[in-house]
């Protein structure tokens, strides 16, 4: 009789549920939810971010119920029979009544993440998901764990249908004889990084009761050893991933891929296994042996020290391997790279970020990290010497050859410490390479040509400091669509190619990003094979007008020209960048960040910009400058308009009383200039005097000094003290020092200019300081003509790298001169110090040097 009664009961409570719901036209009784149909004619109910306290009612047709992150602690009334997934997860939840989840027999997926439930028997307990006979998917992390917590071992008998498992672990947990229960079981998630997770030591018995486990993943819990055969009975896994146990290492790495073969494992990913600062090691044949006993698709070993790879090592591999990422390593050149020519079925490999440094927040690992030794010690200070190792860095000039894996696919370089001119590339024809990374290099030329990248389609270049683009380079590379050459220096190759022959066959590029290069000027056919193109990047540079033809890329959706100097746009620009725009109506340019101004001459720019505003993707970023300084945003750009058409109705009387004054004032600062630079032009005169006095130019044989030294006062004690004792006394110089040669009553400017004539050579003694000072940029300068006038072009300047000077510090003239090689770099090292005076004692010596 009781039974009926609670049949009786159950029966009249929800039909008086269902017909209250029936009265609201939502889809749950709180109407701040979102209600989203899916594709069974049901709905989900999104009440999740709210705020709410109470968990909503639902209406039958809701199958799915998102409640997360909000602030439930109790769960008041029973949840609707026609749930299939609830997320309760980030919420208060501490505890459970024993029918919370009763007649949920229909809950597949299950999420109590984030909660304030302790991972205890006391909360957990054994029959609180037993009505769950359907439920597919369960996550239980981030929950509390006490010193004493002991985890519940007890309620896993009623959750046959279960597959996946998310949930935090503790020392002593041991998925034994309870787990036998779980037959469906085939994902687990133990991880650290997603929760909590402390296991020491991975035991023989630890899953023997999951032998239908297929992924795996134990990453970050502190795992220090995995014993041979714990993962033996899983021969059905197919993902597993041991990643974040730095104190793992790669002492019983055998263990585990000895237990892998025969096995079903497709990806293993065990990256930083090794501590920040440990000792580097080796990878050895016992550690991947087995492998070639199953089928092994993709292998992670990223931020490892790894540095040397055991000679046939990569023999072992499986030819089903397609993906191989060793990312944040230390990597040496050796011969192991001959074998990777086997890896035959790789598809992407990933090399980038070699030899990087690491945090200094890391710094404490130096001392705190251990690093056990294999049973065969393999630190790579045993083994460097025995295969002839060396950092995997580049330094080559010459040209190269290289044979790729047969369908090698992606390759990533970035970062690897390559430094070289890029020459002639050879690559096997039958390479299917398509994507190529090597930016992040310090390869100063690109020259090529590259031959044999027959199928490259990606190339990314940037970041390598290149000053030279070779119209050769892209050749035989025909198939391009992505090109990154950002971040470079190719400013000065790129003014120089006036008929577009760097990219002349190029007809498939649709990406090319030249920003950040420097460049000042763009000749107008530089583009005009590039018929396909839809991205053009160049912002960041110097460029003071868009003069480039673009008749020809109806293909284009994006031109980016901002964080240049230009000041407007001419009206042949203007009318390309309109007929553009009306082929493709998602055309967009980005033109914020450039110095526009608002004047006479630029209004046709800013109507025409008022008028294409929807193809500007930046338009309200954009600003101009009036004559008289004030700024306007180009939001405001229709009461800039009113106030240029009245100012430029009186144009013509304007301009001529500007120019007037131009003129004066040119007038004044000329004549002012004359009388303050004038030993300035008669050394330029004297020089013009000499060099077209006669028909050929005097030469001058012998000199009164060897070099007159040039430096900052900054530097007196090296320029000084160190070329006396090491360029006159050691090695016998007669150099000219301002503070001892100068005449006194001299003028400064007559001393320096009599000082460059007499000495064979100057020398310039380069730092910051050095380009901050007046009177030593004017010996820089007075010492250049000299060489172009005087002595008919031969080098007269040598410059001495005394203090780091970076590029962008660098005038153009003196950066020409640095690219020329003139230059010699000065380390404060007693035994380079020796060849360094040495170099700079034969250079004043020898004037053809």
């Amino acid at each position: 009789m009781g039974s009926y009664n609670w049949i009786f009961l159950t029966f009249f409570g929800g039909f008086v549920a269902v017909s209250g719901i029936e009265s609201w036209n939502h889809c749950t009784s709180n109407p701040d939810c979102r209600c989203i149909p899916n594709s069974y004619k049901n709905y989900i109910a999104d009440c999740s971010n709210l705020a709410i306290a109470e968990v909503p009612r639902t209406r039958p047709d809701v199958d799915t119920l998102n409640i997360g992150h909000n602030r439930i602690s109790h769960i008041m009334h029973p949840f609707s029979p026609t749930l299939v997934n609830l997320d309760m997860s980030y919420n208060q939840l501490q505890n459970f009544t024993h029918d919370v989840f009763a007649n949920l027999t229909r809950l597949r997926t299950l999420n109590l993440e984030g909660n304030q439930l302790q991972l205890d028997e006391s909360v957990l307990r054994p029959e609180v998901f037993r009505d769950l006979k359907a439920l597919r998917s369960i996550y239980i992390k981030k929950t509390i764990v006490k010193a004493r917590s002991t985890f519940p071992y007890k309620m896993w008998g009623h959750l046959s249908s279960l597959e996946t498992l998310r949930i935090d672990v503790i020392s002593s947990t041991q998925f034994g004889r309870q787990f036998r229960s779980l037959t469906s079981l085939t994902a687990l998630n133990v991880s650290g990084l997603s929760g909590f997770c402390s296991i020491e030591e991975i035991g023989e018995k630890f899953l023997e009761n999951l032998p239908l486990l297929e992924i795996l993943d134990l990453s970050c819990c502190h795992i220090k050893g995995f014993s041979a055969g714990a993962l033996k009975k899983q021969q059905n896994i197919t993902v597993l991933d041991i990643s974040y146990n730095e104190k793992f290492t790669f002492a019983s790495f055998a263990n585990i891929t000895s237990d892998l073969q025969f096995s079903k494992i497709k990806v293993f990913k065990a990256n930083k296994i090794h501590c920040t600062y440990g000792i580097g090691t080796l990878l050895q044949i016992r550690d991947v042996m087995h492998f070639k006993n199953t089928s092994l698709e993709e292998l992670y070993l990223e931020n490892n020290r790894l540095a040397l790879v055991e000679r046939y090592a990569i023999r072992y591999f499986p030819p089903t391997l397609r993906i191989v990422s060793l990312v944040r390593n230390k990597m040496a050149l050796g011969a192991y790279l001959m074998d990777v020519l086997f890896l035959t079925g790789m598809e992407s490999l990933d090399l980038s970020l070699q030899m990087t440094s690491k945090p200094t927040s890391k710094l404490i690992d130096a001392f705190i990290c251990q690093n056990p030794l294999r049973p065969s010690d393999n630190t790579i200070e045993r083994h460097s010497n025995k295969y002839n190792t060396e950092p995997f860095q580049m330094r080559y000039n010459a040209n190269i050859s290289v044979t790729l894996p047969r369908n090698l696919r992606t390759l990533i370089l970035r970062t690897i410490g390559i430094r070289l001119e890029l020459s002639a590339i050879h690559v096997n024809p039958s390479n299917q390479l398509t994507h190529l990374d090597l930016s992040q290099n310090v390869i100063t030329s690109f020259k090529g040509p590259i031959i044999g990248f027959n199928k490259l389609q990606y190339l990314d270049l940037s970041g390598n400091l290149c000053s030279l683009l070779s119209t050769r380079l892209f050749d035989f590379t025909t198939a391009l669509q992505v090109l990154k050459l950002n971040n470079n220096l190719l400013g000065f190759s790129l003014k120089d190619d006036l008929d577009g022959g760097t990219f002349k066959n190029q007809v498939n590029l649709q990406e090319l990003d030249l920003s950040d290069n420097r460049i000042q000027q763009l000749h107008e056919k530089l583009f005009k094979n590039l018929g396909k193109l839809q991205k053009l990047n160049l912002s960041s540079n110097f460029l003071t007008e868009w003069n480039v033809k673009i008749d020809n890329m109806w293909n284009l959706i994006m031109i980016d020209i901002s964080d240049n100097t230009i000041m407007q746009l001419s009206q042949d620009a203007t009318v390309s960048i309109a007929e553009i725009s009306k082929k493709n109506r998602h055309f967009k340019i980005f033109l914020a960040d450039n110095p526009f101004a608002c004047s006479c001459d630029s209004r046709h720019f800013l109507q025409w910009s008022s008028k294409n505003r929807k193809h500007i993707s930046d338009f309200h970023q954009m600003k101009c400058k009036l004559d008289n300084g004030t700024s306007f945003g180009f939001q405001d750009i229709e009461t800039v308009l009113r106030l240029l058409e009245i100012q430029c109705k009186n144009y013509q009387v304007l301009t001529f009383i500007i120019t007037s004054v131009i003129v004066c004032f040119v007038i004044i600062i000329v004549t002012g200039l004359v009388y303050r630079y004038r030993w300035k032009l008669r050394y330029l005169f004297y020089m013009t005097k000499n060099k077209y006095r006669l028909a050929k130019p005097i030469y001058q044989d012998t000199f009164t000094f060897d070099a007159f030294i040039s430096y900052a006062d900054e530097d007196r004690d090296f320029a000084l003290h160190e070329s006396i004792s090491q360029l006159e006394k050691s090695r016998g110089l007669h150099l000219c020092l301002d503070k001892r040669d100068f005449r006194p009553g001299t003028e400064i400017a007559a001393n320096i200019t009599e000082a460059i004539t007499k000495s064979r050579k100057t020398i310039i003694i380069l730092s910051n300081h050095f380009l901050n000072s007046y009177w030593c940029m004017y010996e820089f300068n007075m010492a250049r003509m000299e060489s172009i006038y005087t002595r008919d072009g031969k080098g007269v300047l040598f410059m001495v790298m005394y203090r780091h000077v970076t590029a962008k510090m660098l005038p153009l003239s003196m950066l020409a001169l640095v690219e020329s090689h003139s230059y010699i770099e000065y380390r404060d090292d007693p035994q380079g110090n020796v060849v360094f005076w040495d170099k700079v004692a034969d250079t004043c010596k020898n004037p053809s040097d």
